[in-house]
């Protein structure tokens, strides 16, 4: 029997280093024979996303992944017009 060396590919979070399909102590990463695939088994998973730069992250629920996500999102659109009137929302008692 002969040995060679075969590489892999498996998908990390840029967040917190967790290795696809090892999220549990009784699971094994999953391993892939080209970056794509690893690309599109991860792009498929709900629980994961891959963003356009090619970050992989992991949609656990906490501030640092929320900041992650944050900061993929495009900066808060202006909130007044041109010549736009100011609104008065003062909504108290007019007598």
């Amino acid at each position: 029997m002969s040995i060679k060396a075969v590489i892999c590919h498996v998908a990390v979070c840029d967040v917190c280093g967790t290795t696809y399909g090892s999220d549990h102590d009784d699971e094994r990463a999953v391993h892939c024979t080209t970056r794509e695939a690893a690309v599109d088994l991860v792009h498929a998973d709900p629980e994961w996303l891959v963003t356009t730069d090619g970050r992989v992250i992991c949609l656990l629920s906490d501030p640092h992944h929320q900041a992650a996500l944050d900061a993929l999102m495009p900066p808060a659109p202006a909130a007044a017009c041109d010549g736009q009137l100011p609104i008065a929302l003062d909504l108290g008692p007019t007598d």
